[in-house]
């Protein structure tokens, strides 16, 4: 087992006093990883924040709720998503996806489609919605704090990043 220079207080129980103890390399190890994974998830919270800050402001310049922007980035250029698709896709109710694409129908920035079953109706994006979502994309980009002040090298070393955590079962 090796050993530090490294010392930690150990209260003894008898005597109600400090004293020190040699601390291990595993022990070292394991509260560095715990520190580190610690502030790494702090890091990702605030960058979290930030994007969610960012992204509502971009939303908002195109006078689009949270919802109808998250809409317009997951609907297919040329196959209409059933209502049932789409809230899954967003993570939400099919409820509340029905009202945002309601005001995107009422901008003409979708339409809806009938399919083999009636009862379901695909939306799919006009014109006008697949020009106001490249507008956002590109709108977005422009300052997006996960990659702002990033090198290419470092983009790249990210984006294989998240490409891993992406795989992994949620």
């Amino acid at each position: 087992m090796v050993r530090h220079y490294y010392r930690r207080p150990r209260l003894l129980a008898a005597t109600r006093r400090l004293n020190w103890c040699p601390v291990t390399a595993q022990a070292l190890t394991a509260s560095e990883d715990e520190q580190a994974t610690r502030e790494i998830i702090g890091l990702a919270d605030g960058l979290v924040g930030r994007i969610w800050v960012q992204f509502q402001a971009r939303a908002a310049e195109f006078n689009l709720s949270v919802p109808e922007a998250k809409s317009l980035q997951v609907l297919e250029p040329e196959r209409p998503l059933s209502m049932r698709e789409l809230a899954a896709r967003l993570g939400a109710n099919p409820s509340n996806v029905t009202v945002a694409v309601g005001r995107l129908e009422a901008r003409g920035l979708v339409s809806r489609h009938g399919s083999e079953d009636r009862r379901v109706k695909g939306v799919l994006l006009t014109d006008r919605g697949r020009d106001l979502r490249r507008r956002l994309e590109l709108r977005l980009a422009e300052d997006h704090p996960a990659v702002r002040g990033l090198s290419a090298s470092q983009r790249e070393a990210l984006r294989r990043i998240l490409r891993r955590l992406n795989e992994q079962p949620r």
